[in-house]
């Protein structure tokens, strides 16, 4: 979804073909929580962290950068794709505060580093929000309702302040309202405060999503890729790609075969 942002940004011709009829994969289903060294998010929250920090711990973790220099390419984009997201889709993120490095290597960090997306309103899509695939039914309050960390404190500490309480009431409140037209709450917050930022992003970008669109093959013509072959409605089709195509594809999880030779041995 990125890539067809950052495509459509520069007045190419994108399409999206995604093999079910909800967007947002895995991405849906996670806290939406990014690990950018430097963010400027952290620093306007007045924490201390640095992309030279980040260039250390990384180090420390993975040795040394690669030949073509991406990880230092990472460190200097991740910046201002971030502020690309903000100013293309709508997408608000924070600083997610306390979220410390797993690992206790030099250029670790404690505060600062990681940042969240802002609360979402689904409402803004329209007959798209149900494309939103949803979070998982065990992050899910009431039946259908979302809840972030601060929600969560919220929630739980609802008898013993009155802002708690005025929260939770609030939060309620906007939950019934949306079950009277909607299969669950609109009020997206992590992952799916992304996905649904994103998405929106794309209906204005104009990009074309087909659902229910399964990619079958890579097309080649003189040693370049030139298209691919997908599967729609038990039919095959050809789409052909003039400057390329993006694999974003998941499913490792799920695929013996590919743990197998992908995953290393020593887990």
């Amino acid at each position: 979804m990125t890539a067809a942002l950052a495509a459509a940004h520069l007045g190419l011709s994108v399409v999206i073909c995604e093999a079910t009829d909800q967007v947002g994969g895995t991405t849906s289903t996670s806290a939406g929580t990014l690990w950018l060294p430097g963010n400027r998010h952290g620093h306007q929250a007045g924490h201390g962290d640095s992309t030279a920090a980040g260039r250390q711990y990384l180090e420390a973790l993975t040795g040394p950068d690669d030949h073509l220099g991406r990880r230092q390419a990472f460190l200097e984009s991740a910046g201002p794709a971030i502020e690309f997201l903000e100013n293309q889709c709508g997408v608000e993120f924070v600083s997610s505060g306390q979220h410390p490095d797993y690992l206790d290597f030099p250029g670790a960090a404690i505060y600062g580093r990681a940042i969240s997306p802002k609360e979402f309103d689904g409402r803004k899509l329209g007959p798209d929000f149900s494309r939103v695939r949803p979070p998982l039914k065990d992050f899910l309050v009431l039946g259908g309702m979302m809840a972030n960390k601060a929600d969560v404190l919220a929630l739980l500490g609802r008898y013993r302040s009155w802002p708690a309480f005025r929260r939770t009431v609030q939060l309620v409140l906007r939950y019934l309202r949306d079950r009277i037209s909607y299969a669950r709450g609109t009020r997206l917050v992590m992952g799916n405060a992304l996905v649904g930022g994103m998405l929106l992003g794309l209906r204005h970008s104009g990009v074309e999503i087909r659902f229910g669109t399964k990619l079958l093959s890579l097309e080649k013509t003189e040693g370049r890729v030139s298209g691919i072959s997908v599967e729609c409605n038990g039919k095959t089709t050809r789409i052909g790609a003039k400057l390329g195509v993006v694999l974003a594809t998941g499913g490792i999880g799920h695929n013996n075969k590919l743990r197998e030779n992908l995953s290393p041995r020593t887990f």
